[in-house]
């Protein structure tokens, strides 16, 4: 039986020009080499080269078995990508988020528990949310409310509470709490997207000046080197630390604290089992 292996050795051949490169380029021995050709030609029963002293050329059989080789491990590629692709879809989870930080620790969760899933995620509204979670879109959402709902499957995931981030200079940072009408800066940083939480802070601070930036790093060089006020969470400053010019202080407003729910369809439950058995060792 003619192994794809052969194959490639061969061509390496073709393209190298001699054993004793082809044999480099394929990590191997000139040896070893040397005998899975020989053992080609002895499966094909046929002669791929012309042997001369010191040298070995493809003769008319070989140069077919190569034009063959190549359309067949050109094929056996284009299988490998079909079938990947295939097992991609088949194994696609999708989850939508009202907001972004929930989505870094459930993706790892994920990625723990059910390494051959690939994970598709976007953050939209609760509204749109559940709409798609009812049609299929999403086999998983995360909303900022509890779904009371014969049909789903809904558990309490995690809280996220804001934090405004002050330099130290700023007449704030002696505060242990803020709140949001303390906040009377003309201009402040804001990052996009921050999903659900936007529409919060819009509604709580309609009178400020949001310089919004949509590039993480950009942002975070903002935030350090302009000074600016930007808000923090629970969520981020387990990831990132504080810039050492700058203290995180909680907010105090109702507002500034969310809980987060994972809801599915009751027969996908049993399919994710352990993500959720996860969250009450957690909590």
């Amino acid at each position: 039986m003619i192994e794809l292996e052969q194959l490639k050795q061969l061509i390496a051949f073709a393209t190298y020009g001699t054993l004793s490169k082809a044999a480099e380029e394929l990590y191997i021995s000139q040896p070893a080499l040397s005998r899975s050709i020989q053992k080609l030609e002895k499966t094909l029963e046929v002669e791929l080269f012309d042997r001369k002293k010191n040298k070995m050329e493809l003769n008319e059989n070989g140069k077919t078995v190569i034009q063959y080789a190549e359309k067949i491990l050109n094929l056996v590629d284009e299988m490998e990508e079909k079938v990947n692709k295939n097992n991609q879809v088949l194994n696609n989870f999708s989850i939508g988020s009202c907001a972004p930080a929930p989505l870094w620790d459930m993706i790892s969760l994920f990625g723990r528990f059910y390494p051959e899933k690939y994970i598709l995620h976007k953050i939209e509204n609760n509204l749109q949310l559940f709409e798609k979670l009812k049609n299929g879109s999403y086999q998983m959402i995360i909303l900022s409310e509890p779904i009371d709902n014969s049909e789903f499957f809904c558990i309490k995931y995690k809280t996220e509470q804001l934090f405004l981030s002050v330099p130290l200079q700023h007449p704030l940072a002696k505060k242990k709490e803020i709140h949001f009408s303390d906040i009377t800066d003309d201009r402040m940083l804001l990052f996009n997207p921050i999903g659900i939480w936007k529409d919060v802070v819009l509604e709580k601070m309609p009178n400020m000046n949001f310089l919004i930036q949509n590039d993480r790093i950009i942002y975070q060089e903002l935030a350090e080197m302009q000074n600016l006020l930007h808000f923090r969470s629970n969520f981020t400053l387990e990831r990132e630390d504080n810039f050492k010019n700058n203290i995180s202080i909680p907010i105090a407003d109702k507002e500034a604290k969310m809980t987060f729910y994972c809801v599915c369809k009751k027969n996908i439950k049993n399919e994710i089992e352990k993500l959720f058995d996860s969250f009450s060792k957690n909590s």
